[in-house]
């Protein structure tokens, strides 16, 4: 079976970029926004982050719940992308409640997308998965790299709540445009199994990309 190069640069890029927002926007977001927050509220943010991912993970083991979420996964990311936008403005008032609503955010919907899309990485990449793998680690290391570098250069100059939040939402915007690549190039379902099946658009995006030499996986 042939992997693409360029889908697989698909997947790499999504991961750099994620990288190099998080290398930029960390130190921001601890230095501005965490340094006003009470350690309680902290405490409590950090358990609501780590608990949803739990109870999504749970709520996707079943395969109809999978198979649903992942129909309308690109619903999902624009759900996210409403929600961190409507926290961020939480974040000109309250700087407590911004933090608690983002970690919301993060642990529901960002949660719920990195899950499902992990289904395009297994339609995909089939083969040299270990070699893949560590291409993408390598990615993640270098957005990182790059982005803590911008971020030793700014972190003086941004010091408003509202601009990092709103800063996260365009990281958002920019990040699941490419993981809308992904979605859309996962093959048409050829199975019952929702761990399996692609979504039900996957034989339109199959028909649009036919001849090129992107075209999906044979079974």
């Amino acid at each position: 079976m042939r992997i693409s190069k360029k889908y697989l640069d698909v997947f790499v890029l999504s991961g750099l970029l994620t990288s190099f927002f998080y290398g930029f926007l960390n130190p921001l977001y601890v230095s501005v926004i965490l340094s006003r927050v009470d350690g309680r509220i902290i405490a409590l943010g950090s358990f609501v982050s780590a608990a949803f991912p739990v109870l999504v993970g749970a709520a996707m083991g079943n395969p109809r719940v999978f198979r649903r979420l992942y129909a309308i996964l690109p619903v999902v990311m624009v759900l996210e992308l409403a929600a961190s936008a409507a926290s961020a403005l939480v974040a000109a008032v309250n700087v407590m409640a911004y933090y608690l609503a983002s970690m919301f955010v993060l642990g529901v919907f960002s949660t719920s997308v990195v899950y499902l899309l992990q289904k395009a990485k297994e339609v995909r990449c089939r083969t040299g998965r270990a070699a893949f793998d560590r291409r993408c680690a390598m990615a993640d290391s270098v957005g990182s790299l790059g982005g803590s570098a911008v971020s030793v250069a700014t972190v003086v100059a941004l010091r408003d709540p509202l601009a990092v939040a709103l800063l996260g939402v365009v990281q958002t915007l920019v990040v699941y445009g490419v993981f809308l690549l992904l979605y859309r190039k996962v093959p048409a379902r050829k199975a019952r199994r929702a761990d399996l099946e692609g979504h039900p658009w996957g034989s339109a995006f199959a028909s649009a990309d036919r001849g090129s030499s992107d075209a999906p996986l044979a079974a």
